[in-house]
């Protein structure tokens, strides 16, 4: 299913990680998850200032179909402001993202529903909001109480079959030019989108664990870090050494992280959009890790981990690794570690 995490770092700026680990039929586990998209164009952010970013957990072929509508509705969108020449694009805020997002959604779950009606009733929702059907020209009522019943079940999202749908949650994340950096999500068979009352936002696999680790993080903050965010090397630091403890008590949560960094300060989308993957991650991932366990010291890992997210001039991977290994307390507990062995 995976797990989505954000955290809030400053009022224009904060991040957002994932991971790639999904079970298909909660069996068979594949590392083939990319749920963490930009939902806007370069384009777009350089004329609106703005950054406006999907991470998705649950099915991945809903997933991918919720990020590809998104995507194409917002450029249609944008394509007609651009036509008529308007002063008043239809969105200019994170906010207005995330509403139009939510919006996709529900009509990709309104299609289905009506989908898993007919395959298993004979009728599409329309049908069962006016009262009947027809089947070979003949009109059908739809008033048997069993019937009724499971369709219900099925357009309450209450019924096993609608799992993928139900399964579903979102963070949009983002930073304009009115409110700086928010987040807002959205959850299957829900029809609210909640704005983060928090400067953390957690859905997914084991996200209940997970905002208990974030609520321990925060009440160690003062009240100003709170409100307004923390010190972006902590926050992180932090963002990944709470994704690290999911996965070892979850399952569902596992492999390459995926993360983007916003900061609302830069003058264009190259400078405000940061996606790091792939090896910086997974070196990332146990560079925290190794501080977490008490491998390396604080300011060693803070130090690194600003290289390789902030300092893209001054990373080098063989260096940092080089470093990471260098300044270990224990190089053969280190090693153990990475292997997977408790230490």
């Amino acid at each position: 299913m995976g797990l989505v995490n954000s955290l809030k770092f400053s009022y224009k700026s904060g991040a957002i990680i994932t991971d790639e680990e999904f079970f298909i039929g909660g069996r068979r586990r594949v590392h083939t998850a990319d749920n963490l998209q930009s939902l806007i164009t370069e384009e777009m952010s350089n004329e609106f200032g703005l950054e406006a970013v999907f991470g998705g957990a649950g099915n991945l072929s809903v997933v991918k179909d919720v990020i590809s509508m998104i995507k194409s509705k917002l450029q249609s969108e944008y394509s007609e402001y651009k036509r008529r020449g308007s002063e008043n694009p239809v969105f200019r805020t994170v906010e207005d993202v995330a509403r139009i997002a939510l919006r996709v959604f529900q009509d990709i779950s309104h299609e289905k529903v009506s989908k898993k009606l007919y395959g298993l009733l004979g009728f599409t929702i329309d049908d069962f909001n006016r009262g009947f059907y027809f089947s070979e020209g003949k009109k059908i009522e739809i008033k048997d109480d069993k019937i009724v019943s499971k369709a219900m079940e099925i357009i309450m999202m209450k019924s096993s079959n609608m799992k993928d749908i139900q399964e579903v949650e979102a963070i949009i994340i983002g930073t304009d030019q009115e409110s700086g950096f928010n987040a807002f999500d959205f959850y299957g068979g829900m029809t609210h989108l909640y704005l983060s009352t928090s400067i953390y936002n957690s859905v997914g696999a084991g996200s209940t664990s997970t905002s208990l680790d974030f609520v321990n993080m925060i009440n160690s903050l003062d009240l100003d870090q709170r409100r307004n965010g923390i010190d972006k090397i902590l926050g992180l630091v932090e963002l990944v050494r709470i994704t690290n403890q999911s996965a070892i008590k979850n399952s569902e949560i596992g492999g390459y992280y995926d993360i983007i960094y916003l900061d609302g300060n830069g003058r264009n989308h190259n400078e405000r959009f940061f996606d790091i993957n792939g090896e910086k991650t997974q070196l990332l991932k146990e560079i925290v890790g190794a501080y977490d366990h008490n491998l390396i010291p604080k300011d060693v890992c803070h130090d690194l981990a600003e290289k390789i997210v902030y300092n893209k001039k001054e990373f080098s991977f063989a260096e940092t690794e080089a470093a990471f290994f260098s300044n270990a307390s224990d190089k053969d507990k280190l090693n153990m570690f990475l292997r997977g062995y408790k230490v």
